[in-house]
């Protein structure tokens, strides 16, 4: 089954259509079928690049309404199992990690990379850091949307991106599970 993805230009790299076609005919699957505890981890999902392949970007937004859309399904269904204090409870265990991070020093919140190698930039994740911020403390609300689509330029002794990718994971979680709320 192919799924109607623009293609890259035939000298520029895409995704692998079988590979890509593949996941999202066994997500279709898994999504039709309730099997909610087998949701794939679409954020990790990589596909092989190749020329003429599907556009990434259509790709990857594709891939963002369908982990929204598990997301809104596994947690309604805690809802709807009446586990409501679950939800309250994971809700308040991401503010709590979240704040953590936030109250830290400007520049000191995340582990650096050292002068060798690059991070993210720590004054553009200090202003990411502000916002949520102001969203926990009730202020400007952010979305899903606009904290997955944040850039972060590299730079010598930045961020290490994976504790801040972690922190951005946990923004979305945060943001997913107040709007089913």
């Amino acid at each position: 089954m192919s799924f109607p993805f623009p293609h890259a230009k035939p000298n520029k790299l895409g995704y692998k259509p079988s590979d890509v076609d593949e996941f999202i005919a066994e997500s279709r699957e898994v999504f039709n079928s309730n099997r909610i505890d087998e949701i794939p981890n679409i954020r990790e999902k990589e596909f092989t690049l190749e020329k003429g392949g599907y556009s990434v970007s259509a790709v990857d937004a594709a891939l963002d309404k369908l982990e929204d859309t598990f997301a809104a399904r596994r947690l309604q269904r805690v809802l709807d199992a009446g586990q409501l204090d679950d939800l309250l409870d994971r809700l308040n265990e991401l503010k709590v990690l979240l704040v953590g991070r936030v109250e830290r020093p400007a520049r000191k919140r995340f582990s650096t990379t050292g002068y060798i190698f690059r991070g993210y930039s720590r004054k553009e994740v200090d202003v990411f850091v502000a916002q949520v911020n102001t969203h926990l403390d009730g202020g400007a609300k952010m979305s899903v949307d606009a904290v997955r689509k944040v850039l972060f330029t590299p730079k010598r002794g930045g961020y290490v991106e994976s504790q801040v990718d972690l922190f951005i994971d946990k923004v979305i979680e945060l943001i997913q599970i107040e709007k089913v709320l």
